[in-house]
């Protein structure tokens, strides 16, 4: 019987393409090489490339592997600041700014805990292998290079940008700055391992232990509403969502606050909400983290705000679940309250199993069990 070949294969064949064509791309720019300047443009020694996934991968992966690093003198560029430990972390708009240009420009997003271009697979590949005695040879082709080009200019901009403003005389290149500034999870089979693990930080952000404004009790919720047309259709009902939460309230005789931002979320009206038009982005992170302290239970969407609250132990009812299986990975690091809101049934009982709960997650996945694993040793 032929087995097919594994869905990881994919990765490293447009590994490959992706190396061959950035050689070729080399040969055809000719650049000038320098020397790297005596002090970084950031302005400090020593700082690792940015994390360019979303927030959800953020929490349950990127923070406990940057931790050593981090308490090995380094510092890292980050969007939110507020998730490491105070003094590490430092955030560059502009930097941010050209590094989104980038990513736009060649339709990439931050996605699955890295840097995603999509769909998973996007052209056929072909292998054919030929082996003789010391003598070995592969034919590879790919039907359609679109994503596997884009990818490899993607790399060579933000790699170019990390230079320009990270490098400096004396600083080393390490395993760090390639993988994050690499398209390491661009495919189904990479996904799945991905999907399938966490690590939890050893500490919990200095904003949520140490509140900047601290507040009453209360039920939580967010209203999501992301614009990209790839994830839409998690969006939250706005209005499900407000009177659900309500209720919630007037169940556990709460208060009720909207939580989110305008990037990304519907501020409701007729809410307390954590957002302050006078104020904006700035401290608004921050000031969340302190709220969530005081919430007892979160009504959340599918989405990244589920992990961080499975990071701070806040206990979560899911609007929806696209895929049953995805914070999955949670179970044994976090150890998570979280159950999807059953609307055919009473809500009351489910808020009180939620409360009740030292440990609970939506479903089990089925390849932790049976035979799923047994192709491993075969696996790229």
């Amino acid at each position: 019987m032929a087995i097919p070949l594994s869905p990881g294969l994919r990765a490293p064949v447009e590994q490959i393409f992706r190396t061959v064509l950035k050689s070729a791309l080399l040969n055809n720019s000719n650049p000038t090489f320098a020397p790297s300047p005596p002090e970084p443009k950031i302005g400090v020694r020593r700082v690792l490339p940015p994390y360019l996934g979303e927030m959800g991968y953020e929490v349950r992966l990127h923070l406990a592997r940057v931790e050593p690093w981090l308490r090995n003198g380094w510092k890292i560029l980050a969007r939110r600041p507020e998730f490491y430990p105070p003094g590490t972390a430092i955030h560059s708009a502009e930097f941010f700014k050209a590094c989104d240009t980038i990513l736009a420009s060649y339709k990439a997003v931050g996605s699955f805990g890295s840097i995603y271009i999509g769909p998973y697979e996007f052209g056929e590949i072909d292998l054919k292998p030929q082996f003789k005695e010391a003598f070995g040879q592969i034919s590879l082709s790919l039907t359609d290079i679109d994503k596997v080009f884009r990818q490899a200019i993607v790399e060579i901009e933000l790699r170019s940008l990390f230079m320009e403003w990270l490098d400096h005389e004396g600083r080393p290149l390490t395993d760090w700055d390639r993988d994050a500034l690499s398209f390491q999870n661009g495919t189904m089979g990479n996904t799945e391992y991905r999907l399938a693990e966490s690590l939890r930080p050893s500490y919990l952000p200095a904003a949520y232990e140490t509140p900047i404004e601290p507040i009453e009790p209360h039920v939580g919720f967010q209203v999501r509403n992301v614009a990209n047309a790839y994830y839409q259709p998690r969006n939250s009902d706005l209005d499900w969502m407000g009177e659900t939460a309500k209720a919630i309230g007037a169940h556990l005789g709460l208060p009720v606050i909207a939580y989110g931002h305008q990037d990304g979320c519907l501020i409701p009206e007729g809410f307390t909400t954590t957002w302050d038009d006078t104020r904006g982005t700035e401290g608004h992170l921050a000031r969340e983290l302190g709220y969530l302290k005081s919430c007892r239970v979160m009504l959340a969407p599918d989405s990244g705000w589920t992990d961080l609250m499975a990071w701070l132990g806040v206990p979560v009812l899911l609007e929806m679940l696209a895929v049953s299986t995805v914070f999955e990975g949670l179970r044994d690091t976090f150890e998570p309250r979280i159950a999807l809101v059953d609307r055919a049934a009473p809500l009351g009982p489910q808020v009180d199993a939620i409360l009740a709960a030292t440990h609970s997650l939506p479903a089990t996945d089925e390849r932790k069990q049976g035979t799923a694993k047994a192709m491993f040793p075969w696996e790229p």
